[in-house]
C-alpha cells in the first residue's frame, strides 16, 4: 500500500497567478492528492481567493502587497511566528519551500524551530533578473542569500541539468533535477483552428509566430521586437503575444499593425492558440526551464530560442527547433526568417517536437519528486531517533 504523506507546500505564487511556477505547483498538488496525500498550502492571499474545495487540501494564506514596479507579483506579510503556528497546527511529514521570499524565509525559520524535514526548489534566476532591471550590482548579494537559503534545506530541486551545474558552481549543495512535463492531451496539433486564424486576419499561407508568457523586461522582448522589425518577409507573417505584464504598454506603442496583443489565454483557448500558430519564438535569457516551450512542442510547433539555460536543455537544435548561438536581434531574426520561409522544415521539426513532448510525462516526473519526499522524511526521522537515543542515560 502506498504510504500517504502530509505535505506543506510554501509558495509566494499560485493560482490565480499564471506563470511557470504556479502551473508546476498546481500539477504537484493535484498529483499528490491523487496519491491520497494531504496537502497544506502556505501562500499569499489574492483578491480572487481560491475556494478551498479540493479534497485533501488545506490553505493558510496571508494579506499581501504588490511590488510597486511589478504589481502582478505580491509579497505576503507574514512573520516567522505565524508560519510556525500554521506548521505546528498542521504537523506535516515534510515541508517543501518553493520560493525564497518573505514567506519562504518565515517557513524556513519555522521548520528549524519545529525540527521539520524541509526541501526547497529553485525556479527563478533572480540574480539575472536584477541585471535586466539595471540592478546587477546586487547580484552577488542575491546569490549569497539564495545559497544560504537553499543550503539550509535537505535538498534543492531544480528543473534542468544546466541549472544544477550553475547552482553547484555557486556553492549550492545536494541539488537534484526535478524536470517538467506537459499535458499532451490538452496541447495537441489536432486543435488547430482555421476560424481562429481567420479571426486574427491571417490568410491560409500566412505564418503566425507566437510568444506566450509575461510581458516583462526579463523576457528579453525588446530584442524580439528588434528582430521582428528586421524580418524580410514580415508582410507574410503575424506576431502574437499571449500574456500580459508591465512591458505591454511600451511594446504596443512601438509595434506595427501585424503584431497582436491577445492578453492571457487559458485552458482550451490557450491550446487552440498554440495549435493554430506555425512557429514559437521564445527570446528569454533568464529561464530555469520554460514550460511554454514544452507546450509549444506538444502542439507541434518548432521553437526559435537562444542557446541558454532552460530552453537549451529542452530544444534539440536543428531537430525540434533552432537554438541561436549568438545573442542578438540580427541572429534571432535570421533563425525566425529561416523557419518562417520554409514550411517543410517547420512541419518536420514540429513532428519531432511533438514526439519529444509525448515522452515528458507529468506522472513519472511527480512520482520521482514524491519518492524524494519519502526518503527525506525517513532520513530525518532516523536521524532524530539516533539523536534521542544518544541522549538517553546509560542504565
Amino acid at each position: 500500500m502506498c504510504q500517504r504523506l502530509r505535505i506543506s507546500l510554501v509558495t509566494e505564487t499560485f493560482f490565480p497567478q499564471v506563470n511557470g511556477v504556479s502551473r508546476t505547483l498546481d500539477r504537484l498538488v493535484k498529483y499528490c492528492t491523487e496519491q491520497g496525500d494531504r496537502l497544506h498550502l502556505l501562500m499569499p492571499r489574492y483578491k480572487n481567493e481560491i475556494p478551498n474545495t479540493q479534497p485533501g487540501l488545506e490553505i493558510d494564506d496571508w494579506h499581501s502587497v504588490p511590488l510597486p514596479f511589478y504589481p502582478e507579483v505580491v509579497l505576503p506579510l507574514v512573520t516567522a511566528n505565524a508560519a510556525t503556528n500554521a506548521l505546528r497546527r498542521y504537523q506535516p511529514d515534510i515541508v517543501h519551500i518553493a520560493t525564497e521570499g518573505p514567506l519562504g524565509r518565515a517557513a524556513l525559520i519555522a521548520c528549524r524551530r519545529l525540527n521539520l524535514p524541509v526541501v526547497s526548489s529553485y525556479h527563478t534566476n533572480f540574480p539575472q533578473y536584477l541585471e535586466m532591471y539595471r540592478a546587477g550590482v546586487l547580484a552577488p548579494v542575491c546569490w549569497r542569500y539564495l545559497r544560504w537559503f537553499h543550503n539550509a534545506t535537505s535538498m534543492t530541486f531544480c528543473p534542468t541539468p544546466s541549472i544544477r551545474t550553475l547552482l553547484e558552481q555557486k556553492g549550492f549543495r545536494n541539488v537534484e533535477v526535478w524536470g517538467r512535463g506537459v499535458d499532451c492531451y490538452r496541447f495537441d496539433p489536432g486543435k488547430r483552428d482555421q476560424n481562429l486564424r481567420e479571426s486574427l486576419g491571417l490568410k491560409p499561407e500566412d505564418v503566425l509566430m507566437l510568444y506566450v508568457g509575461r510581458l516583462a523586461a526579463e523576457k528579453n522582448l525588446n530584442m524580439l521586437m528588434d528582430a521582428w522589425r528586421q524580418l524580410p518577409n514580415r508582410k507574410n507573417c503575424r506576431l502574437i503575444f499571449v500574456g500580459d505584464g508591465p512591458l505591454r504598454k511600451k511594446l504596443e506603442e512601438t509595434t506595427d499593425c501585424q503584431t497582436i496583443f491577445a492578453g492571457y489565454r487559458y485552458g482550451e483557448e490557450l491550446a487552440r492558440m498554440f495549435a493554430s500558430s506555425d512557429l514559437f519564438v521564445f527570446p528569454s535569457l533568464s529561464e530555469t526551464f520554460g514550460n511554454v516551450v514544452l507546450e509549444a512542442m506538444a502542439s507541434g510547433l518548432p521553437t526559435v530560442s537562444f542557446n541558454v539555460q532552460g530552453p537549451g536543455d529542452i530544444i534539440q537544435d536543428g531537430t525540434t527547433g533552432q537554438l541561436v548561438k549568438t545573442i542578438g536581434a540580427k541572429e534571432l531574426m535570421e533563425a525566425m526568417h529561416l523557419l518562417s520561409s520554409n514550411a517543410t522544415m517547420r512541419r518536420n521539426m514540429g513532428t519531432m517536437a511533438r514526439k519529444h513532448a509525448e515522452n515528458q510525462n507529468w506522472g513519472r516526473i511527480m512520482a520521482g519528486l514524491r519518492n524524494h519526499y519519502l526518503s527525506t522524511g525517513d532520513s530525518q526521522a532516523k536521524s532524530l531517533t539516533r539523536s534521542l537515543q544518544a541522549e538517553q542515560p546509560i542504565a
